[in-house]
């Protein structure tokens, strides 16, 4: 159960200031969360946490708050949290080790189709510590290409000119990869295409309304692609492949 160590020292970041809670108020809340899991009142603990996550988000916040689902035995939330977290995090090993202990629990194991992946080396490479690391290193590129080009066209001497005009020209292949890791980076944080099953049982159908043909069932905690939706159904994808139509209510987007 080594997985399941509670991080009290959250990295947190600013997401919709609805209720006005300040930073301080949310260290406090943090604490006053990880010291009820750590007492085993895991229920209190999901409390103050989920107060936390209505201002301020991040990948040991969301990874808290599916290790208390998973304590309260809710595999498919805890699924969910998990999901959410590793999306911020990628390569994140506690998450990845935490999630793949929650998957143990789900009936439906579906098969994956191939795929081409670097593992936990490229998702560290690409999600770095949060969402918009990628951009600032971005702006930060963008800016030192500046100062050099400046500095390049003000400088007297024409081998330090060509040194800095040289160093300018690394700098900028240096941005434009930072800009293309940071805009991939957004489109993956902001996709919304993936949702945990949360009903128990779930018949998905050939079509958007019931009293068609059932074409499988899908149990709690099963992860699908979500293709479009229809009048609230949802038509979904399993990593298999295999696709139909799931009842109003019975997922929630990762």
């Amino acid at each position: 159960m080594k997985h399941f160590l509670i991080t009290t020292a959250l990295v947190l970041s600013p997401v919709v200031h609805v209720l006005g809670l300040s930073r301080p108020e949310a260290d406090t809340l943090t604490a006053r969360g990880a010291t009820a899991y750590s007492t085993g009142d895991y229920t209190t603990a999901l409390h103050l946490f989920d107060s936390v996550r209505t201002a301020y988000s991040s990948p040991a916040l969301l990874f808290n708050i599916g290790n208390c689902h998973f304590k309260l035995n809710d595999i498919p939330h805890a699924i969910l949290f998990y999901e959410r977290a590793l999306r911020l995090a990628p390569g994140d090993e506690d998450v990845k080790a935490n999630l793949e202990l929650a998957r143990q629990n789900v009936v439906d194991r579906v098969n994956e189709l191939p795929s081409f992946t670097l593992g936990s080396t490229w998702g560290r490479l690409r999600g770095g510590r949060d969402a918009d690391q990628w951009a600032r290193r971005s702006l930060w590129a963008c800016l030192l290409f500046f100062a050099l080009l400046t500095a390049g066209v003000l400088a007297g001497n024409r081998a330090i000119r060509r040194a800095l005009f040289g160093a300018g020209a690394l700098v900028l292949v240096a941005t434009l990869i930072a800009v293309a890791f940071a805009s991939f980076r957004h489109n993956e944080v902001s996709d919304d295409s993936e949702a945990i099953i949360l009903a128990p049982k779930v018949d998905v159908r050939s079509e958007p309304r019931e009293s068609t043909t059932v074409l499988f069932v899908l149990h709690k905690g099963t992860k699908v692609t979500v293709l479009q939706t229809d009048n609230g159904w949802s038509e979904v994808q399993l990593a298999n492949g295999s696709v139909g139509w799931a009842p109003p209510s019975t997922l929630e987007r990762i």
